[in-house]
């Protein structure tokens, strides 16, 4: 289906009907066709016509349904089958009933229990029908509302983009997703969060799966919104829901406001919590001072995620790996098999100095075999953490409030995970540095030195190439700020986080550019040397280690 989405009232939204006579079903036919709808019939006769709807409707990603509601039997009072289809399809569709009911007591009963669900008797007059579908219609289709969007080409791109694509030969998905967050909105403009600068050649975490926009309705405060696959939305405000909502500190929390699951695709909208222009930390980040980045780190993992900190607990003889994989949805074992085609390449000149292993063999066999699984610690502190805290979810004002969206993955974790999450996205984010690999290597031996977590010295932190000593600064106040808020001192926990953040990229990365992912495995290599050099002197010297 192509969409214009300059001018979507050429759209026809998709209308199941369900009607057990043949002949009723032919009529209703015509006239949705005539009132500018497109039918979606079900066929069969009890039973398997009501199979048949639930797979047409999938099939055909309808957006409103037309159920009589005797199916199985028009001569049993008893019988309300289409109420209950319509119950079964859920919040994908709105659904109108069709009712042959003489009894009022009965229908007023309905009517007083099924609120959501729109009751149209058979002796109405067609017009009457017509009112009600189109009342429907303008609740939940932006075809049928005349929804204008000022900027259409951000549209454009999202229906190119992995996730428009989940929509199939259904784009039209896209914008009833904006229809339902915003059911009283006329006009719409869109705005694409501003990433980072023109002039930037940072690299952002991959995002092939979801987009957020700052959304405009006429003069009202925007919405931040983000839009993913729908099991996605539903598990993301199951989460907020369970972990987040009256549980965040302070004025600067984040709000989940609506949501909104069609077949393929859904949105969670966020309230617009900062009261200045506000950006994402991984553009906050290029662009500030050191001291005002710190300043942001301080505030919200003292101020806004403080108290889950306060909250978190001891568990025993617990698989770091394992915790990771949890909030992760078991990545490893989804994405092994093809990850497992690749080798790291490397330096030569590195592996030949450091005799560095092999990542992925060495994660294999060493991580992700149960019973060889070193990543297992006698005792650390699992609380509620983002799970997904990366640069573009962490947002910032002008005047350095700072706040999280997107809790897609946001649950009980190892305590440490939202530290790591994040100084590996700074770490991500700098350039290959071929030029001036020896700076970069240092940095590498920099961040794997220490056996306590803590701030570097300040020694250790000056740099030839001012990126590279930025990064450092804002590494060096995350773990200070982890050992602070998490009362764990052994190093190791914090390397296998790093670890498991640096193999997760390049399956990511793996999956879109293969070539693109030697940067992380460069890192992974250096922290399984690492790792297995646990209490030797580091960095280790010219000749390498045995």
């Amino acid at each position: 289906m192509f969409i214009d989405f300059s001018d979507l009232k050429k759209t026809k939204p998709r209308v199941l009907i369900v009607e057990n006579k043949p002949s009723t079903r032919v009529a209703n036919q015509s006239l949705l066709m005539e009132w500018g709808y497109e039918p979606v019939l079900a066929m069969g006769a009890g039973a398997s016509l009501i199979a048949d709807a639930k797979r047409q409707a999938e099939d055909k990603r309808c957006s409103l349904a037309l159920i009589d509601l005797r199916i199985l039997d028009d001569d049993d009072e008893q019988d309300t089958s289409g109420l209950t289809l319509a119950e079964e399809l859920g919040d994908k569709i709105r659904s109108i009933i069709l009712s042959g009911y003489q009894n009022q007591n009965v229908l007023r009963a309905m009517l007083k229990k099924h609120t959501e669900i729109e009751f149209v008797s058979k002796t109405d007059t067609r017009e009457m029908l017509q009112k009600t579908l189109d009342e429907e219609a303008v609740k939940c289709t932006a075809a049928k509302r005349n929804l204008v969007f000022e900027n259409p080409k951000i549209l454009e791109e999202i229906a190119a983009s992995p996730l428009g694509k989940n929509t199939s030969e259904y784009p039209d998905q896209l914008v009833d997703v904006f229809a339902r967050l915003f059911p009283n909105a006329k006009k719409l403009r869109l705005e694409k969060l501003d990433l980072r600068p023109a002039s930037s050649n940072v690299s952002t975490v991959p995002r092939p799966n979801s987009v957020v926009l700052k959304v405009y309705e006429e003069n009202y405060e925007p919405f931040v919104v983000k839009l993913a696959r729908s099991e996605k939305i539903i598990k993301e405000v199951k989460n907020y829901t369970n972990h987040i909502h009256r549980r965040l500190t302070g004025y600067f929390s984040a709000r989940l406001e609506r949501n909104a699951s069609l077949w393929d695709i859904g949105g969670a909208a966020y309230s617009y919590v900062g009261e200045f222009d506000v950006t994402t930390f991984s553009r906050f980040y290029e662009e500030k001072t050191s001291t005002e980045i710190d300043e942001c780190l301080g505030t919200f993992f003292t101020r806004i995620w403080g108290r889950h900190y306060e909250q978190a607990h001891d568990e025993a003889n617990v698989s770091l790996f394992n915790l990771y994989s949890q909030v992760w949805d078991n990545w490893y074992e989804k994405r092994k098999d093809d990850f497992f085609r690749t080798r790291f390449k490397g330096s030569n000149l590195l592996r030949a100095e450091r005799s560095i292993p092999e990542p992925i063999q060495w994660f294999k066999e060493k991580i992700a075999t149960p019973s060889n699984d070193v990543s297992i610690v006698e005792k650390t502190r699992v609380g509620v953490t983002h799970g997904d805290l990366h640069g573009d979810n962490l947002l910032v004002d002008t005047q350095k409030n700072v706040w999280v969206i997107d809790f897609e993955r946001c649950g009980e974790g190892h305590i440490l995970q939202d530290f790591i999450e994040l100084e590996a996205d700074i770490f991500n984010r700098l350039e290959e540095h071929n030029e001036n690999f020896p700076a970069y290597l240092k940095m590498c031996d920099t961040i794997l030195k220490q056996e306590q977590i803590q701030g570097f010295d300040e020694s250790e932190i000056a740099s030839e190439d001012p990126r590279i000593e930025k990064a450092l600064k804002t590494i060096s106040k995350l773990r200070a700020l982890a050992r602070e808020h998490t009362k764990i001192t052994d190093a190791r926990e914090y390397l296998y986080g790093l670890l498991f953040n640096m193999m997760f990229r390049a399956a990511m990365i793996y999956k879109t550019d293969p070539q693109k992912n030697e940067r992380p495995l460069l890192l992974a290599s250096l922290i399984c040397n690492r790792l297995d050099h646990w209490g030797k002197p580091w960095p280790p010297n010219e000749q390498g280690l045995s």
